[in-house]
């Protein structure tokens, strides 16, 4: 299974598809400061890298996968900087 969905933490495992999805954002939609561990992911459907963008969540481990790691990350960890941005336009 790609997805394990627990209490406070996603783990991904290996490629996550269109099917896993629906479930993993409805998680994030209901998980307080929900966490997302991407160690041992191989590949992230676009679905779910826009429910990752969207709630934001912590990622509590980094992808081994090269590709992940140096393209997708950088967009996953800009979470500091959306959320000042998001603050200054509120203002």
């Amino acid at each position: 299974m790609p997805l394990e969905l627990r209490d406070r933490t996603a783990t991904v495992t290996g490629v996550l598809t269109v099917e896993e999805v629906e479930p993993l954002a409805a998680w994030l939609r209901a998980t307080a400061r929900p966490g997302v561990n991407l160690r041992n992911c191989t590949h992230l459907h676009t679905g779910a890298l826009q429910a990752l963008l969207l709630f934001r969540p912590t990622i509590t481990g980094r992808p081994l996968d090269s590709f992940l790691s140096a393209h997708i990350m950088p967009l996953l960890e800009n979470r500091q900087s959306s959320k000042e941005a998001q603050k200054g336009a509120a203002q």
